[in-house]
Order: C-alpha cells, then sequence, then structure tokens
C-alpha cells in the first residue's frame, strides 16, 4: 500500500521509505495505527475509534499521539501531511497530497490544521485593526509654530499645540508669556517641549522629549490654575516640574 514516499507492506508490518531506503519493523501500537487508517483512507477516525484497538496496556491518548507522531517522523516532511489531525475530531489520512495542505500550511505551519490557521489569520487582523486604532495620528491636535530656544545647554525646540475648540488668538498670549518663562531658566533639561492651553488658560497639557544613553525619554505634566491666570507657570514651578534645572 502507497502511502506518499513510503510502502506499507501490512503482511511483513513494515514500512518502507522509498526515497532514503530506509525500512522499519513497525511496534504494534503504530502498526494497529496506521493499519486502520489505511483501511478507512480518506475518512476521519475519532481517537475513540483508534483507541478501541490499542492494546488494553497502551490505551491511553499520550500513546496514540505519540504513534501519530513517529508515523509522521517516519512518512518525512512532504508525506507526513498526507495525515492530518481534525480538531476536535480524530485522524484522517489522505490518498492525495492536497494542495491546501501542501502550500498553505508548509513549513513552520505544517503541523497546524485548517481550523487553526484560519484562527490565526483572524487574530491577525483583528491586531492589525487594533494597532491601527491605537497609534493613528490625532487629526484634531497640530502644532501652530516651531520657536528656538537658546539656552546655557542648547537649543531647544518648542511647540505651541491648540487644543481642540481653542484657535491661534486664544493661545498666543500664554504661549509667549510661556516663552519667556523658559528663555528665564538657566538650563532647560529637554530637548523638545510641546504645550496645549486650554482657552481659559486654566490648565495646561505639556509633553517634553528628550534623547538620552537608554534612548527616547517621554514625560507629561499638567499645571491647573485656581483661577483665569497664567501666573502659576513661573520659575519655581518650572524646576518643580523638572522642566527647568
Amino acid at each position: 500500500m502507497q502511502i506518499g514516499c513510503c510502502w506499507f507492506d501490512i503482511k511483513r508490518t513494515t514500512l518502507s521509505n522509498q526515497q532514503n531506503d530506509t525500512s522499519w519493523k513497525m511496534p504494534l501500537v503504530e502498526f494497529v495505527v496506521l493499519e486502520l487508517l489505511v483501511r478507512f483512507r480518506d475518512q476521519v477516525l475519532s481517537k475513540e475509534q483508534l483507541l478501541q484497538r490499542l492494546p488494553e496496556e497502551h490505551r491511553t491518548p499520550a500513546k496514540l499521539q505519540e504513534a501519530i507522531d513517529r508515523l509522521r517522523f517516519f512518512l518525512g516532511k512532504q508525506s507526513a501531511q498526507l495525515l492530518e489531525t481534525i480538531d476536535d475530531q480524530g485522524f484522517i489520512l489522505h490518498t492525495r497530497m492536497k494542495a491546501s495542505i501542501n502550500h498553505t500550511l508548509s513549513g513552520p505551519l505544517a503541523g497546524m490544521t485548517k481550523q487553526k490557521y484560519g484562527l490565526l489569520i483572524a487574530q491577525i487582523l483583528l491586531l492589525i485593526i487594533f494597532m491601527h486604532s491605537i497609534f493613528e495620528p490625532e487629526k484634531s491636535i497640530k502644532p501652530l509654530n516651531n520657536h528656538e530656544i537658546t539656552t546655557s545647554t542648547g537649543i531647544v525646540s518648542y511647540y505651541p499645540v491648540p487644543n481642540e475648540g481653542a484657535s491661534l488668538a486664544d493661545i498666543e498670549d500664554l504661549s509667549s508669556f510661556f516663552i519667556q518663562q523658559l528663555e528665564l531658566c538657566d538650563t532647560v533639561l529637554w530637548d523638545d517641549v510641546f504645550v496645549s492651553f486650554t482657552h481659559n488658560e486654566t490648565v495646561s497639557s505639556i509633553v517634553l522629549k528628550r534623547e538620552n544613553a537608554e534612548g527616547t525619554e517621554v514625560r507629561n505634566v499638567k499645571g491647573i490654575s485656581s483661577g483665569a491666570s497664567k501666573d502659576y507657570i513661573d520659575q519655581t514651578w518650572l524646576k518643580r516640574t523638572g522642566i527647568c534645572g
């Protein structure tokens, strides 16, 4: 009986690989499993059906799976794909190599069933959609201007960012005041400063970015005023929040 590149001799209980000229005198468990799969070729046999034919001392799922694995190993990488696992059902020995088995599930996915392969593809697609939803740029926030501030430690880039619903006129005065305070600092500890203000000047959201030996460091600072005043932004506050040194 031909099985891929192997010849199964039922009378001699041997399986011969015609590609590498090796012959295997099959142990009882492997022979019983293969003989039953050959008899019902192209039909799915449940694990229970196969287990019932095994000797009582070997009648365990682990022993059955071990026999399947050894059969696939001897059949070789190509022919082993004829012996397919059907999820939650059992095993089937195909007569011919199917294109979907030979190509779609080749390489690292050769041992994966069609159901699991389809689930993997679905999970990858969901992951792509999820990542896109997280990292898609926010369209409602755009830098207005890039100001370069010269300090004793170098040049700092400052980006005023309008909050949603705010206009340039709403934040111009507050942005200029923030720049003046930065210029008064002895040192600015960050390379880039992104600042967003609410139109009533009560809340400022600041994102700080710099490069160090470990890579890029990012920090977020939020300032809240008890009233509609920008006076809380001073040298003491800038040093306390770690923006200036």
